[in-house]
């Protein structure tokens, strides 16, 4: 084994990984990220790169008033009580100046957008402004940037502003897309995660992918360096100031699901990954976990054929079930929530246990739509002009269309009449769906009464397969406000940190708004970056 010495070691390349290992370069550390993938940017450049950050100056600047108290009270109840009052107040503090960090340390750009917070109605939420866009991102002035970038399957060349603003095909701009393709400018998560890669070649720290962090090196309770496997063979790395993990969660670890989240058969949409390696890693060294039956829950569609990594795709579903004319329903043909709250709320409906039955009546469950539909929006991958696939369900009625679907005719067909006869007047007596600001946002503005409901008329009638997935998982870890790791006695284990989906968030159970998670990932990775960039070769604060 070859010993090579750094002061920090960040462990995966994602959002919070790349910031922590900025921030520790500011401070003089010689910093080495070790990655996985054959690429970086992790589950951050894949995603759809919002932050969600509040009271922040790129509100101000826009003029999009907020304050620190509305934004407490309003997490205080997104987080049902469950996190420390202290972890939220860090937050609230803490997210406007890693911001104006990134605005003046690294090429990273945000520009607020009219995206509501996920419960728009509640005390302290607010309509525009929380969630930051990435402005576009170009690679050519940087050579051989863009090569070294993650990019998936789910997001075009466009922000995630103009994917809500042309939301039909006679709306989008196939141009400036075309053109930002062909002149390499990244957007969405991707420029999020090439512009902090950019900030950490400026700042000299230096980059292994391909490299998989298999141990932690603990010397006197002390944690000093790390074991990897690379393709040449094995590789001991020390850290004289500390270890950053920041490897994801756990989502593609089937063991570690069933014990924890304690469902089975949840599609992760993340890169194929996230194992949970620093999860383990910490356990072993003695870390206290919280969180840890928690996930960031979402609606899933499975593609059949598509891979990504050689990894089955999920794709995520979004504005499908909140435009009109779709409902979703149950394997007993009923429809069960409000198609258009946020995934992270309506999966967890997907989950409900029937103690009667014994059974998890909503997983999965179906996208239901009529041709109207199918020729008018996109529905997954598919747009409105391509052939109808083989992997749609498709019937001349809402009944044959049960049939093939295995479930009852005339509850389905009782349940669409019905919904149709209040969607007619853009009503939903059931569930209240186009209610709030947050359900309007994805419907259609060019229809009324209600952009979120119109009725299901026109065959043929199709269904899609939809079951429980997740962006990644929320428990991990538990940290001090520095990004310790810290025992279950709240002691912490000396040369150890963590940040991003492998530490517990501080959103607890909810879902404050889009950025929710990338937040917090990088509020983690800033304050783990900020305490070694301040601390000396012992990694305690000078």
């Amino acid at each position: 084994m070859r010993d090579r010495d750094f002061d920090t070691l960040v462990i995966g390349s994602g959002g919070a990984g790349l910031l922590a290992a900025r921030r520790a370069a500011d401070g003089g550390q010689r910093v080495l990220v070790l990655e996985r993938a054959p690429v970086l940017g992790g589950t951050t450049a894949v995603s759809g790169g919002m932050v969600w950050v509040p009271n922040s100056s790129v509100m101000r600047e826009h003029g999009m008033p907020d304050s620190r108290e509305d934004a407490l009270r309003y997490l205080k109840r997104v987080t049902e009580g469950a996190v420390e009052t202290w972890r939220l107040e860090q937050y609230v503090e803490t997210a406007p100046e890693v911001v104006d960090y990134l605005h003046a340390k690294t090429p990273v750009r945000f520009f607020p957008i009219d995206r509501p917070d996920y419960h728009s109605h509640w005390p302290g939420a607010r309509d525009v402004g929380r969630t930051l866009d990435n402005v576009p991102f170009p690679t050519a002035g940087r050579p051989g940037l863009i090569e070294r970038i993650r990019r998936g399957k789910h997001f075009d060349a466009v922000t995630y502003d103009e994917r809500h603003r042309w939301h039909s095909p006679e709306l989008f701009d196939h141009e400036l897309v075309a053109r930002r393709r062909e002149e390499g400018v990244l957007t969405v998560g991707a420029a999020l995660a090439a512009g902090l890669v950019a900030a950490c070649d400026e700042a000299g720290v230096r980059f292994v992918t391909g490299a998989r962090v298999r141990g932690l090196l603990v010397e006197d309770g002390r944690v000093t360096g790390v074991r990897v496997t690379t393709a040449d063979g094995p590789v001991v790395h020390r850290a004289n100031t500390g270890v950053v993990l920041a490897s994801g969660g756990y989502e593609w670890n089937e063991r570690l699901k069933r014990a924890h989240l304690g469902v089975a058969g949840t599609r992760p949409i993340s890169p194929p990954w996230n194992h949970g390696d620093g999860l383990l890693m910490a356990m072993e060294a003695g870390a206290a976990l919280a969180g840890m039956s928690q996930a960031w829950w979402v609606p899933a569609v499975a593609v059949p054929g598509e891979e990504y990594d050689d990894a089955p795709l999920s794709r995520h579903l979004v504005g499908e079930r909140c435009l009109p004319g779709s409902v979703i329903v149950n394997r007993q043909g009923r429809r069960f929530v409000n198609e258009a709250v946020n995934y992270n709320d309506i999966t967890k409906a997907f989950l409900t246990f029937d103690p009667t039955e014994h059974d998890y009546p909503n997983a999965p469950a179906w996208l239901v739509f009529d041709e109207a539909f199918r020729r008018r929006y996109p529905i997954t991958s598919v747009q409105p002009g391509d052939p109808v696939p083989d992997w749609f369900e498709r019937a001349d009625s809402p009944t044959a269309l049960a049939r093939r679907l295995g479930i009852d005719p005339d509850r389905l067909a009782a349940t669409v009449e019905e919904f149709n006869r209040h969607a007619a007047r853009g009503e939903d007596p059931a569930f209240g769906r186009g209610g709030t600001s947050h359900d309007r946002y994805y419907g259609d503005d060019r229809h009324g009464p209600n952009p979120c409901l119109a009725p299901l008329e026109q065959g043929p009638f199709y269904a899609v397969r939809v079951e429980p997935g997740m962006i990644g998982t929320k428990g991990g870890v538990v940290t001090d406000a520095g990004g310790r790791v810290l025992r279950h006695d709240d002691t912490p284990i000396a040369g150890l940190y963590a940040c991003g989906n492998v530490a517990a968030t501080p959103m607890g159970p909810g879902y404050p708004g889009s950025g929710g998670t990338l937040g917090p990932a990088l509020v983690g990775g800033y304050l783990c970056g900020s305490t070694l960039a301040a601390s000396g070769g012992s990694g305690e604060e000078r």
